[in-house]
């Protein structure tokens, strides 16, 4: 029997898939550089975005949507309603109410400064696109690089004349963003988070998204803070000791942490071998892609958005019993022949890989659960990444899976250099995150008559020489980082400091239960169980605690990062001797079963389609081969 609570719930889920779908896939047309025409495509995205925040921030559906649901809920427990929801119905109407409370505007002006915002972040967006981005190479002149380039220039490359132009490069795109809109941007942003209730545009985008306020994000980071204060000033004090005060600049310290040790750990980590890696990892974690289609773009180019992201246009959910697999695509930008690009694409496919494993597996009565917007929780949502990509660093994981083009697995020595150079600024790389969070915070409380270019900067660089212990500031210029700049990601950065705080409770959950991460196949199973089927049903909190019966904090987390290089030494040196008893995961490429239909493009061209994954996997390792002889 059809009931008005069927055809209400039938109607929302249909008209939200199709304006999400059509959002999405000009979103993956605009920002991978697959048109022709890039301001048509950048056009055609403010105008998709536009139709979709009008569903879902028009009052008068939230209004009906909410009735419906009392009804709903009021008939459920009455013996003499002749109309009675289903219980998926009735799950459904509860997550649109959900939904819409996020998202609905009230004012009508408030809804018309939203619409120009989408409209000012689109020109801002086009302009940052086409930024001749590079470097100055004292020999050739001016070199165009993409912003990702430029990051692996200053980690890795030998000279140091180099690492600082690259720098430069990177401290080129802030001034391109402060003169072009960003400063009018934050404006208006703080105008609409007022009106939407909150102190600024920051605390109430947070308040929508994690059902917390600035202030209680802030709580939490700021215990972070203080707990890898001493052993982070530590490290950065000990390098000045030995490199020379002059020498600990912004260009140099990622490469004098680890610069030639990324060179030596490259060839462990070829990116002709990535998707295989991933593919056999994961099958063995029991990760089940829940019949998905996926699309891959792994390599950098012009006019490619400079980060890797995974967004999914058919969000996964079930129309009247009937399931819907979803489409999922990711990116990332790894430049074949470049060092540290094998691993760079290694740790996009692990991170976007376990972010599309969430999503696909998302199974609810409405696609509002399963897409990456409000009220779904960026932390959540960064939890599942970054648990799959915490593992590259593990010792039994490089044991066993870190291994040149000819199959040489990497040596002890080298796990060990690298534990003891990594590990005294596993708390420094922490506040690297820290300080994006409290320099964008503190962008959106600056009043509005002292936000300028000058001010905005100087503000940043304290931020950064505070977190960071650097005259200079951050290798990394806060707002040469995407994510300030794009609505659906701006105040959206705490969401990786919190989700790192899971992450390590969520390990800890695993290793004190089985003793091991590596091909554990219970990992894939239990994070559907608990994590992923419900979507965005709970909070980001209630979920973690469902897992780990922990809620989240800072300690699990400050514990891993103030370790000394002996202690990680000697735990590294325990996973190792334990990983003798875990029987090996999947052997061969031809053993890999995803579950999911996946396609490996660049741009509009497609490397391969194969159904088979070990097809699949040697057709790609053929094709990265072919570009990398190009380049040598």
């Amino acid at each position: 029997m059809t009931t008005a609570f069927t055809s209400h719930v039938d109607a929302l889920n249909h008209e939200y898939e199709r304006l999400h779908t059509a959002k999405e896939d000009a979103f993956w047309a605009a920002y991978m550089g697959n048109t022709d025409d890039s301001s048509a495509a950048r056009q055609e995205l403010v105008k998709k975005e536009q139709e979709l925040k009008r569903f879902l921030s028009d009052p008068d559906r939230l209004k009906s949507t909410r009735k419906l649901y009392q009804d709903a809920d009021r008939a459920q427990h009455s013996q003499r309603s002749p109309s009675k929801p289903t219980a998926a119905e009735l799950v459904a109407l509860k997550g649109w109410v959900r939904t819409f409370e996020a998202h609905t505007i009230e004012s009508a002006s408030a809804r018309t400064l939203g619409e120009s915002i989408v409209e000012h972040e689109g020109s801002l967006a086009k302009a940052r696109g086409s930024m001749r981005t590079g470097y100055i190479d004292p020999m050739k002149g001016f070199v165009p690089a993409t912003s990702t380039k430029l990051g692996v220039l200053i980690s890795t490359d030998r000279d140091e004349r180099l690492r600082r132009a690259a720098f430069a490069g990177m401290r080129a795109i802030e001034h391109c963003v402060l003169e072009n809109g960003f400063l009018e941007l934050v404006k208006m942003r703080n105008r609409f988070g007022r009106m939407l209730g909150g102190e600024d545009f920051y605390d109430a985008t947070v308040k929508r998204v994690e059902g917390l306020s600035k202030a209680e994000i802030f709580d939490m980071l700021d215990e972070l803070e203080a707990k890898t204060r001493s052993a982070a000033k530590r490290a950065v004090d000990e390098l000045k000791r030995k490199a020379g005060t002059s020498q600990v600049t912004p260009w140099n310290i990622r490469y004098l942490i680890a610069g030639d040790l990324s060179r030596e750990i490259d060839p462990y980590f070829p990116f002709s071998k990535s998707v295989e890696r991933w593919g056999r990892a994961f099958a063995s974690l029991g990760v089940d892609y829940n019949g998905a289609s996926l699309v891959l773009d792994l390599v950098d180019r012009k006019g490619k958005y400079e980060n890797g992201f995974m967004h999914g246009p058919k969000p996964a959910w079930r129309d009247k019993g009937e399931y819907r697999p979803a489409r999922i695509q990711f990116t990332a930008n790894a430049i074949p022949g470049m060092v540290g690009s094998g691993r760079r694409a290694t740790e996009t496919l692990f991170h976007e890989g376990g972010h599309a494993a969430h999503f696909a597996n998302n199974d609810m009565p409405a696609p509002c659960f399963s897409q990456e917007f409000a009220p779904s929780s960026v932390a959540f949502a960064e939890t599942q990444s970054m648990f799959m990509d915490s593992m590259l660093g593990d010792a039994d994981w490089r044991t066993r899976y870190a291994r040149t083009k000819h199959g040489d697995p990497m040596p002890f020595s080298l796990i060990e250099r690298a534990i003891r150079e990594d590990q005294p600024f596993d708390a420094w790389n922490i506040r690297a995150m820290l300080a994006v969070c409290y320099g964008e915070k503190a962008i959106y409380e600056m009043p509005e008559s002292e936000l300028t270019a000058e001010n905005v900067l100087a503000t940043l660089r304290d931020v950064e020489r505070r977190l960071l212990f650097l005259d200079h500031g951050s290798p990394r210029p806060i707002l040469a980082i995407p994510h300030l700049l794009a609505g659906e990601s701006s105040a959206y950065y705490h969401g990786y400091v919190l989700a790192e705080m899971a992450v390590e409770q969520t390990r800890d959950h695993f290793l004190a239960r089985d003793g091991h991460l590596v091909d554990n196949p219970r990992i894939g199973p239990e994070l559907k169980k608990h994590y992923w089927t419900d979507g965005n049903a709970m909070r980001f909190s209630d979920f973690v605690k469902r897992l780990t019966g922990k809620t989240p904090s800072a300690r699990a987390l400050a514990k891993r990062a103030n370790r000394t290089a002996e202690a990680a030494l000697a735990d590294a040196r325990e996973s190792i001797e334990r990983l003798r008893s875990v029987p090996q995961g999947v052997e061969s490429n031809a053993d890999v079963k995803l579950n999911a239909a996946i396609r490996i493009a660049h741009g509009r061209e497609t490397i391969s389609d194969a159904s088979e994954f070990g097809a699949l996997s040697t057709e790609f390792e053929r094709w990265i081969e072919s570009r990398e002889q190009e380049k040598s």
